[in-house]
């Protein structure tokens, strides 16, 4: 393990899942296989923050005016700093945490609460159990930084709806925003969990970790069997 443990809410989401497959990657290097990615998320998520800035003084973009209880950060050089990898905690000396936020709101109180952004192809039956732990870890890095934060955040799901598709405007975005209640002191302990497991010997897979106990980790079970073939 390197001097310094950079730890984000999605590596910390893999530990979550599958604790060995989070010691390959920290210890061994060894990274779960990766397919082909498309760069249509990634230009989505510029033109999304882009478009949230334009809208910053406004207080929220007409979109969410009327879903969301809060308005944007108004201080555009302050979410710049938080769209940062960089934004992150010191948890000790070995160890930091941190992630850039996609957006980030105001409450009528005055709280900071994170915001992020979900692009899909369809609509959201559930929302995956990762993005609760997501948005916690992003609570404790703003609470931990000082800001005066609540135990929520905001999911906002921007999806194409083939079915009940506006056939002047195929493309048009449909929007669903989603309150999700959030747990950074729960974070903070599996971030202990987690470095604690790195000082030790290889653990067992995901069977019991997680939102999916029970399920052995489907890149474990397929790296035995690799393993088992004479």
């Amino acid at each position: 393990m390197s001097d310094i443990l950079k730890l984000s809410p999605s590596s910390l989401n893999l530990y979550l899942e599958c604790p060995r497959c989070f010691w390959l990657r920290f210890k061994k290097g060894i990274h779960r296989p990766e397919g082909p990615s498309s760069t249509l998320p990634r230009g989505m998520d510029y033109t999304l923050k882009n478009h949230y800035d334009n809208w910053r003084k406004k207080g929220l973009p007409p979109e969410l005016q009327d879903k969301i209880n809060g308005r944007l950060i108004k201080d555009i050089e302050t979410i710049r700093e938080m769209r940062r990898t960089s934004f992150g905690i010191q948890i000790n000396d070995g160890v930091w945490f941190g992630g850039a936020l996609d957006e980030a709101l105001e409450l009528p109180d005055g709280s900071i609460i994170p915001l992020d952004n979900k692009t899909r192809g369809f609509p959201p039956k559930e929302t995956h159990w990762t993005y609760g732990a997501q948005m916690s870890g992003y609570t404790l890095i703003l609470r931990e930084k000082g800001y005066e934060t609540k135990n929520i955040a905001y999911l906002v799901f921007w999806f194409l709806d083939h079915k009940n598709m506006n056939l002047d405007d195929p493309l048009a975005f449909r929007i669903i925003c989603e309150a999700v209640k959030t747990d950074p002191d729960k974070i903070m302990k599996k971030i202990h969990e987690a470095t604690n497991a790195l000082r030790g010997d290889m653990p067992a897979p995901g069977k019991n970790s997680g939102a999916n106990g029970g399920e052995l980790c489907p890149f474990c079970a397929y790296r035995d069997q690799l393993c088992s073939i004479e």
